[in-house]
C-alpha cells in the first residue's frame, strides 16, 4: 500500500486534519498516512512548496502527496492531480508545484473532474482524498479527470540572474523554526553563475563573503569550550535542500531570537549576491 502524505495549513487545533485522516482509513483500512506538516502559515504557496520539494524525495516511489494549502477551489483556483518523479501529487493548480517542475518535467498532469469541484467546500477531504485513494488502489489518473500540458508557475520561486552586473538576485521564501531565513538562491545556480569568483552576499545591511559547510564550521573547536562565544554568531551556508540559508549559531526564538527577527529579514525580502571580478574564490 503506498504511503499518503499530509501538507496543509490547516494547524492542529481544528477538526480538519482528524477529518481528512478518518476519511482515508474509512476508504483504505490498510492506509500508511505521513504528517508531514499541518503549520504551513496559511495561504502560503511559496512555504509549501519549499516543504514539498525537501520532504518528498525521502519517500519510496509511488508515495501519494496530498497538499492542502490554497486548496478552495475556483475558476482560477482548479484542482489537479500530477505523476512526476516515481510520485504522485494532488493540490490545486496555484503554482504550488512548480518549484519541482522547474527542476523535473511531469509525466502526467490531469486536471480532476470527478465531480463538480467548485461546488465543494472541502476540497481535501471531499476530492482529494477520493484521488489520493483511487491512485493507492493502482487507479489511472486518465479516469479522474481530464489532461493538461501546463500549470501555474510561481515566478517569485525563481531568483533573477543579472550576467551584466555579475548578480543574483533572490528572495526570502521560508522562514524555518529555528528563524533562520531561506532564500530561493539554489547551490547549483550560485556554482553556475560564480564559476569560482569572490563574492558578497547582500542581505539589508549585512554583508557575508563565506559560505559555510556547515552551522558549526563557524566553531573554533581549538579554544577551551568556556572561553568560546559562539552562539548567536550570524553565517550564510547552503543547507540540506542546497539553498542559500542566512543562520545564526544556535539560535532559540524563546530566547535569544533567529536570524528573521535579529537581522531584520523577513519573508520576501531580497538576497543580492554579488561576484567579483577576476578573484579566485578560496572558500
Amino acid at each position: 500500500m503506498p504511503i499518503i502524505t499530509l501538507t496543509t495549513d490547516f494547524g492542529t487545533k481544528d477538526h480538519f486534519v482528524g477529518a481528512v485522516k478518518g476519511a482515508i482509513y474509512k476508504e483504505l483500512k490498510e492506509a500508511i498516512i505521513v504528517d508531514i506538516s499541518h503549520q504551513i502559515t496559511p495561504f502560503s504557496i511559496t512555504e509549501a512548496a519549499y516543504i514539498i520539494k525537501n520532504s518528498y524525495q525521502n519517500f519510496p516511489k509511488g508515495s501519494i502527496h496530498i497538499i492542502g494549502v490554497d486548496s478552495e477551489i475556483s475558476v482560477e483556483n482548479k484542482p489537479i492531480a500530477i505523476q512526476l518523479d516515481n510520485q504522485f501529487f494532488i493540490c490545486c493548480d496555484n503554482g504550488i508545484i512548480s518549484m519541482i517542475t522547474s527542476d523535473i518535467k511531469p509525466d502526467k498532469i490531469v486536471e480532476i473532474t470527478i465531480q463538480n469541484p467548485i461546488e465543494n467546500k472541502f476540497s481535501v477531504l471531499d476530492i482529494f482524498v477520493k484521488v489520493a485513494c483511487h491512485i493507492a488502489r493502482g487507479g489511472k489518473l486518465e479516469i479522474i479527470g481530464k489532461s493538461i500540458s501546463n500549470i501555474k508557475e510561481l515566478y517569485e520561486i525563481q531568483p533573477k540572474v543579472n550576467t551584466e552586473q555579475n548578480q543574483i538576485i533572490g528572495s526570502i521564501i521560508y522562514i524555518d523554526n529555528f528563524g533562520n531565513v531561506i532564500s530561493n538562491i539554489s547551490q547549483n545556480l550560485f556554482n553556475t553563475i560564480g564559476k569560482g569568483r569572490d563574492f558578497e552576499i547582500i542581505a539589508r545591511n549585512y554583508i557575508f563573503t563565506k559560505i559555510f559547510k556547515k552551522y558549526n564550521e563557524i566553531v573554533d573547536f581549538s579554544m577551551d569550550s568556556e572561553k568560546r562565544q559562539d552562539d548567536g554568531k550570524r553565517l550564510a551556508l547552503f543547507n540540506s535542500g542546497h539553498f542559500l540559508e542566512i543562520a545564526m549559531y544556535r539560535s532559540n526564538l524563546k530566547t535569544v531570537g533567529g536570524a528573521s527577527s535579529l537581522l531584520g529579514l523577513n519573508y520576501r525580502d531580497s538576497i543580492t549576491i554579488r561576484f567579483l571580478l577576476d578573484k579566485k574564490n578560496d572558500f
